[in-house]
């Protein structure tokens, strides 16, 4: 779930409420067409597989509210009356949405083929829950204006409400989930000069911290936004003063990489581990999105939000369950309300590979053969080539082994024959689900003297 972070004041609220009903659930306008969003802020973003829905929240004071649209932005509603609606939650058979109504220190629970409210968990006076994640069989909520951990446990014909689980968290603690490991709960905190990073157990109905990392304002300042990889083994994180994704083992929450970017501001892992990223950075320079492949610290392509000038709001980042899609949050200048994108994104990037070698060499000779995979910055470290020779002793083949391409897209492969004639070299690129294969071939003549 995302961070809570803001929301307007009560005579905005009042002032702009009628504008804001005025505007009309909007026609299906997928790709490249933004839709108007009845909102003007927004708090979190989940996105219903099952039923092919998002649930978009604005806290907005008395007129907090839930904005239910499909896939393409139409047929939109809202569930009304959920004042400070702020975390959002679905359960993991995704037929239940549960909403943090902060400003009435409730949990609200959703039918989401019905759209129907089916409980409401009260968890306390003045705890004004704000962030939540489903783990452990338990829905988990920061809360506090110090910061703290609660729970409910929603499976019990009573639910039971824990309070004081962690009173370490920072307000604004964003709680997020593995796709693997139903017992892993991780929170993020973004402070002005430390950011906190927590990873938890909860397989026993109580947190245990499984590992903490608390990130100077020099390593990583104002984090944004946060998600774990398919693979459960990583953490990647936005934060506004940094110098791109950072990638942390889950684990340890070790360093394990960054994607390259100024300003991140969102952040989402596709299934399939492609990482989309969104800056707060509207230059012309700067492109609202970005698609990366697992570790790779260049983005595999770019795409523009509605012009130079429309910005991406503070987390408005979530992809389709099944992949199919990235659903985007942008504001204009000087514009009220939200507007939201589907898009579908190619990021399979055609993949080339070059060879030089000399002419000619010497039997019993070294030579070296060089090669250029590209582009380079697209792929993630450890990427590897597998290099053949092909002669008159072996036609069919003589493995050479496997060589790891640089960071700037070369390797060397270096060989002593001892077959006299053409000495054929064969490098392959295997490929993966963000590049095509390749290959290419270069001769040596194999000389006496």
């Amino acid at each position: 779930m995302r961070i809570l972070r803001r929301a307007l004041g009560t005579t905005l609220t009042a002032a702009l409420g009628s504008l804001l009903l005025t505007v009309p659930g909007a026609a299906p306008a997928f790709a490249a067409d933004p839709v108007p969003l009845p909102m003007y802020s927004l708090a979190d973003m989940e996105v219903d597989g099952s039923n092919r829905q998002v649930f978009l929240s604005m806290p907005a004071g008395i007129d907090g509210r839930v904005v239910v649209t499909d896939y393409d932005g139409g047929n939109s509603t809202w569930l009304s009356g959920l004042p400070g609606a702020g975390g959002l939650a679905l359960s993991p058979d995704s037929r239940t949405l549960y909403v943090a109504a902060r400003d009435i220190d409730t949990i609200v629970a959703y039918d989401t083929a019905t759209l129907t409210e089916t409980a409401r968990y009260f968890v306390g006076e003045d705890t004004a829950p704000w962030s939540l994640a489903f783990a452990g069989g338990k829905l988990w909520f920061g809360y506090g204006i110090t910061g703290d951990l609660g729970s409910v446990d929603v499976a019990t014909a009573e639910p039971v409400i824990e309070l004081g689980l962690d009173g370490s968290l920072d307000w604004g603690a964003d709680l997020v989930t593995s796709p693997t490991d139903p017992n892993v709960l991780v929170t993020g905190t973004g402070g002005t000069n430390a950011n906190t990073l927590t990873v938890y157990d909860v397989s026993s109905g109580t947190p245990e911290v499984a590992a903490r990392r608390v990130l100077s304002g020099t390593e990583m300042n104002g984090l944004r936004d946060l998600a774990v990889t398919p693979d459960g083994r990583s953490v990647v994180v936005a934060a506004l003063i940094s110098p791109g994704y950072q990638v942390f083992r889950l684990d340890d929450l070790s360093d394990q990489g960054t994607h390259a970017s100024p300003s991140p501001l969102a952040v989402a892992v596709a299934p399939d581990g492609t990482v989309a990223g969104g800056t707060s950075n509207n230059s012309v320079d700067v492109p609202d999105l970005s698609f990366y492949a697992p570790g790779a610290p260049a983005p595999l392509t770019t795409v523009e939000l509605g012009g130079d000038t429309e910005g991406l709001v503070a987390e408005g980042l979530a992809w389709a369950p099944d992949g199919s899609r990235i659903f985007a949050v942008t504001q204009q200048p000087r514009v009220l309300g939200l507007r939201f994108h589907a898009r579908q994104v190619a990021t399979t990037v055609q993949t080339t590979l070059t060879l030089d070698a000399p002419p000619t060499s010497r039997r019993y000779r070294e030579l070296t053969v060089t090669g250029t995979l590209a582009p380079a910055a697209g792929f993630a470290p450890g990427t590897t080539v597998a290099v053949k020779r092909y002669d008159a002793a072996a036609p069919e083949g003589t493995s050479l082994g496997t060589v790891t391409v640089s960071a700037d897209g070369t390797f060397a492969v270096t060989d002593t024959p001892s077959r006299l004639g053409q000495a054929r070299y064969g490098v392959t690129y295997a490929g993966d689900s963000w590049h095509t294969a390749a290959s290419a071939e270069v001769t040596v003549e194999i000389t006496r003297r």
